[in-house]
């Protein structure tokens, strides 16, 4: 696997978070069960790379000046807008300890249902697991080629997952992939029923003139 290294500064109290992120500098926290909070800056370049190879579930070694920790990130605020990281929370983890994080599906293989016109749906993309820092792994696999007959579906109680590693914190029953019966056409062509249209009360009628212009307010 991997190692993900990820540099860092000490941020003073007295820094402008504005001006810092105008120059594409990023704030963020470390803080952990062992670990002293700490304010930290990072270059946005430096955070989508460590984001894109990490995710929320790879450790990361992180160097604050003579410092170095394993973290992960833990919390991430964004831009409503642009989508643009606006402040991390990482959580230093201690090997000991066990860490609450969303592990990511990957669906691998060919559904053989899929060459008979099944619509192979992933319905969930990540499980939700308490486990060592040891047990992190980038993704789960999930192997398509079992979807052989239309209705089949893959659930995390598929994973096989060793419970003595793994504490799911998802349902077991959660459905990650199902084989779905493409909608027929004559579903799709039967004409819409029209719903008639009833009044609660009829419009009250105008005694005397016509209606005058209501009044500018």
């Amino acid at each position: 696997m991997e190692t993900v290294v990820l540099n860092a500064d000490v941020r003073t109290a007295d820094e402008n978070l504005k001006k810092m992120r105008r120059e594409r500098i990023i704030p963020a926290v470390v803080y952990g069960k062992t670990q002293e909070p700490i304010s930290v800056k990072i270059s946005n370049s430096e955070l989508l790379r460590a984001y894109r190879t990490a995710g929320e579930s790879m450790i990361i070694d992180m160097k604050v000046w003579k410092k170095e920790m394993e973290v992960l990130f833990h919390k991430i605020q964004r831009e409503p807008v642009s989508g643009e990281f606006q402040h991390i929370d990482f959580y230093a983890v201690t090997r000991w300890e066990k860490v609450h994080t969303k592990i990511a599906i990957n669906f691998v293989g060919e559904a053989p249902i899929a060459r008979d016109g099944a619509i192979i749906e992933e319905l969930t993309k990540e499980v939700e697991v308490k486990c060592l820092p040891r047990f992190l792994v980038e993704n789960f696999e999930v192997d398509l080629s079992k979807l052989e007959n239309m209705g089949d579906s893959i659930k995390v109680a598929d994973l096989g997952l060793n419970p003595e590693e793994y504490e799911l914190q998802t349902n077991d029953d959660e459905i990650l992939v199902v084989a779905s019966e493409p909608a027929k056409m004559e579903d799709l062509d039967a004409p819409i029923e029209d719903v008639p249209v009833t009044w609660a009360d009829e419009p009250a009628e105008w005694e005397g003139e016509s209606q005058e212009a209501a009044p500018e307010a």
